[in-house]
């Protein structure tokens, strides 16, 4: 059985070229809304797995974007919900994540990525656009890279491979980040570290047997 989508947006050429890539991935738009209002009516008649909608739409009982999140996770729990955005503020996307959404994608990433987010949250997981996930992470970061705190997990994965031989790219290729993400997770973890070399990294590594 193809996914079922919804889709909502109050923009019509997002609207009409999201149903596009998602259709062209072989996903079944069971529904396309321009209004939140629109859109819960929808929900009520057309049953879907995932649920795919603009932030900020036009709406006669909703206050705002996370109103209608809220209403959306309460009323239908089973479904997967994905938030298209330009809201890049690290806060606004931590809240809508607590709130139930499941995946959110940059409104400035190919349309493409609809289809791949669908997918991912239909599967049971979280999905961020690149962009959004690097500002989440730079959030996280900012609070953590402190001199003597403990590396995280994927700090700790990136130095490890770092002194075994691989070069940023390739371990930016292995882990399907950037060059950028993960040269800023090797320098936060050098920063805990305090050390400002990378030779110095392999005394790290052959102390807790990263080598």
């Amino acid at each position: 059985m193809p996914l079922k989508v919804i889709l909502a947006d109050d923009h019509p050429l997002v609207l009409v070229g999201g149903a596009l890539a998602l259709r062209n991935a072989h996903i079944d738009v069971v529904g396309e809304a321009k209004a939140a209002d629109e859109l819960l009516a929808m929900l009520v008649e057309r049953p879907c797995d995932v649920v795919i909608t603009d932030f900020l739409m036009p709406s006669d009982r909703q206050d705002d974007g996370f109103a209608l999140i809220e209403t959306i996770v309460k009323e239908y729990p089973q479904l997967a919900l994905v938030v298209l955005t330009m809201i890049n503020r690290p806060a606004a996307l931590q809240s809508m994540l607590n709130r139930g959404v499941r995946g959110i994608v940059d409104k400035r990433a190919p349309m493409d990525e609809l289809a791949t987010a669908a997918r991912a949250v239909a599967d049971g997981e979280t999905y961020l656009s690149e962009t959004l996930l690097d500002i989440l992470n730079e959030a996280d970061d900012a609070s953590e890279a402190m001199p003597g705190a403990p590396l995280s997990p994927r700090e700790t994965e990136v130095i490890r491979m770092f002194v075994n031989g691989m070069s940023l790219q390739q371990i930016a290729d292995r882990e399907g980040k950037s060059v950028k993400t993960i040269s800023r997770q090797k320098r936060d973890a050098m920063r805990k570290l305090g050390v400002d070399h990378d030779s110095l990294l392999g005394e790290y590594a052959r102390d807790h047997g990263l080598v």
